[in-house]
């Protein structure tokens, strides 16, 4: 029986949690139904816990005192607006932003707008946003824990493409101007004393948009403090270039004397530098051949009462994650590593801490495990369950993900993972390739997913390849995709297959190839590549035609960006991207085709999932199809998305069992 303290605490032991402990919520519900608890943080004292938690179509937000468990009270706004994310101000103010539904769409949308209330829900204010007649949104920039009354933020109230710094009152609203950015497009980094010491900006050139997607630029300027002039730091092109590499900076040392940043000018992959201020001198922390990796950061409150952000090791995602440290005999390492031994197989981060140090709220994560919250007591070394993200998954009868490598057929070392049903052997399997979305930047990783659980309980093992064009594999690879969109990006989807099939794990009879956004892409243009290698595909707010992404969607909208994006990532001439483009080519296909779209995507417009239905229809191969009006790029609604999982295994049994 689920009964982590917040549960008990929100009375979430009994409608949902019952009815999944019991089993009557079947597999693909559970899959499709949103987290229950996304955050759980601790006051700066540790009297309260905080958690947002689902009720009635919206999210809201409940204080519970920690010692007796007891919820204090709820926050919560509108039917249709949801409390998205919070921060203890000080022990007794909590601070929160909100998302809202618009009727239009299903997915809500973060408003810029900054609430607060104290510990009890009273003095419930709003400090920032339309209904305090401010036409911005807000970022929080520091709590200033040595000032229990303000924090700072940065907006944009002035001029849209400036962001200034303000000092906000957290009890009336009352701002006050702290400075006035110099850069457009400006990044805000505060060193550990709350001085405003790096701002990166994106600057384009203003003499027509030719010259502007030319001459485009990420500058980061830097000072020692206020009172000094800003100078460039480090100047990157926003045009793509191999041989460049950029540089973004993540934070300072504790005592402020050394400036820390994440890049890859020397070196494709991305590591982690060290620069002495004083000196100039500039030290490599870690980097990994393979992958790249992203800053560990300690959050804490340091001797003096100020919060101190400092990065302290790297987070390394070749296969499973891990972190490195740079002092591995430091404090935080060894009671991070301590920690890691009573979890093993998960990954563990921190969510929040106490002023003393002394209680954790940490956070553990898995392929199969979605979300656990705990609370360390490190004076006692205890460690006590609080709650899950989704308490009606069973990770002890989810799938594991293996991370995987093959060479593709010009040498070139390819990674990604392996999900084999539970309780089934890696042996003549019916296979579901499938391929991550973006393509430029993102890439798979261990952690659990719903879809990939989704295919594995129904007994089909899952292949996911982090193609060449994905990102985490450093600025060459990333960059070898370019212009390969149905070239060597796809070729690596086919050879990975025949690697499944070449190594017994598929049956080669039996494969399926799914996928969402370019993932979509690539699952239909799989099947006009390799018409016989696949017998169905499932196209997921996919885009299916080239040619009318610089037409129609928000890629094109993007002033200059996109139309340059688009150019270097697909490649070639008209004629080409007609060749590239599922929707150009559906007289090839073979297989089985099952269309997913929502008529709100702007992102994969919802056009391309009319062509490409028209295009199949004309050659006698009208595809099944499943449109929802209200979704955008991915459905959103929870009855909508279990539509989307039965639908998909109904269609996968057709073809596959």
């Amino acid at each position: 029986m689920f009964s982590g303290l917040l549960a008990v605490a929100i009375g979430m032991s009994s409608a949902d949690i019952v009815q999944s402990s019991t089993g009557k919520i079947s597999h693909v519900e559970g899959f499709a139904k949103h987290s229950v608890f996304t955050q759980v943080k601790i006051s700066p004292a540790g009297e309260f816990l905080a958690a947002t938690y689902p009720f009635e179509g919206h999210k809201r937000l409940a204080i519970i005192e920690r010692k007796s468990q007891n919820i204090v009270c709820n926050y919560f706004f509108r039917s249709d607006e949801s409390v998205m994310g919070f921060w203890w101000g000080n022990e007794n103010r909590v601070l929160m932003t909100i998302s809202k539904q618009n009727g239009q769409y299903a997915k809500p949308f973060w408003t810029g707008e900054l609430f607060a209330g104290n510990a009890d829900c009273s003095g419930k204010t709003q400090l920032f946003g339309a209904r305090a007649n401010d036409m911005a949104g807000a970022n929080i920039e520091s709590l200033l824990v040595d000032d229990p009354k303000h924090i700072l933020i940065s907006s944009n109230p002035e001029k849209r493409q400036y962001n200034n710094l303000y000092k906000l009152n957290i009890y009336n609203g009352k701002k006050y101007i702290v400075e006035k950015a110099e850069h457009e497009n400006a990044e805000i980094v505060l060193d550990n004393s709350d001085v405003w010491r790096v701002s990166s900006s994106y600057e384009f050139a203003r003499e027509g948009l030719a010259k502007a997607e030319a001459t485009g630029r990420q500058i980061t300027y830097f000072r020692d403090s206020p009172e000094d002039d800003w100078k460039e730091f480090s100047a990157t092109s926003l045009i793509r270039s191999s041989a460049q590499g950029s540089s973004r900076t993540i934070g300072f040392s504790a005592d402020n004397n050394y400036l820390f940043t994440l890049d890859n000018v020397e070196a494709s992959t991305t590591g982690i530098y060290k620069t002495e201020l004083s000196t100039g001198h500039k030290q490599l922390m870690y980097r990994s051949d393979i992958v790249d990796v992203t800053p560990y950061m300690n959050i804490y409150i340091n001797e003096l009462g100020k919060r101190v952000r400092e990065p302290v090791g790297a987070i390394v995602h070749d296969g499973k994650p891990k972190a490195v440290f740079f002092d591995e005999e430091s404090n935080f390492a060894q009671q991070i590593r301590a920690l890691e031994t009573a979890f093993p197989e998960e990954w563990l981060s921190v969510t929040s801490r106490t002023r003393d140090d002394r209680y954790w709220v940490i956070k553990t994560n898995s392929d199969v495990n979605p979300g656990k919250f705990y609370l360390f007591d490190s004076h006692k070394n205890k460690v006590t369950f609080m709650a899950a993200s989704k308490p009606w998954i069973d990770s002890q009868k989810m799938s594991h993900k293996t991370p995987i490598q093959f060479e593709a057929r010009d040498g070139t070392v390819l990674y990604g993972y392996l999900t084999i049903p539970y309780g089934k052997e890696a042996r003549d399997l019916p296979l579901i390739v499938h391929p991550h979305g973006g393509p430029h930047g993102p890439r798979d990783y261990w952690f659990y997913s719903d879809e990939v659980q989704v295919y594995a309980s129904a007994g089909y093992a899952v292949l996911q390849i982090n193609f060449r064009g994905s990102g985490g594999y450093g600025r060459e690879f990333e960059d070898s995709g370019y212009g390969q969109w149905g070239g060597e990006m796809q070729d690596d989807l086919t050879d990975g297959t025949l690697w499944a099939i070449s190594q017994g794990i598929a049956n080669k009879d039996k494969i399926c190839i799914s996928g969402a956004s370019y993932g979509g892409y690539a699952a239909l243009m799989g099947v006009v590549k390799e018409p016989d290698l696949y017998q169905c595909a499932i196209g997921y707010v996919g885009v299916y035609d080239l040619l009318l992404m610089f037409k129609k969607g928000n890629v094109a909208e993007r002033l200059g960006w996109g139309t340059k994006y688009m150019t270097q990532a697909f490649g070639g001439t008209e004629e080409k991207m007609k060749q590239h483009s599922p929707a150009h080519n559906a007289e090839k296909i073979k297989a089985g085709v099952f269309i997913v779209h929502g008529g709100r995507d702007e992102q994969a417009h919802y056009e391309n999932a009319y062509v490409m239905r028209e295009a199949l229809t004309k050659v006698g191969k009208p595809p099944k199809w499943l449109w929802k009006n209200t979704e955008g790029h991915g459905f959103y609604d929870e009855g909508n998305r279990q539509e989307l999982f039965q639908e998909m295994l109904l269609f996968l049994g057709e073809y596959l069992d």
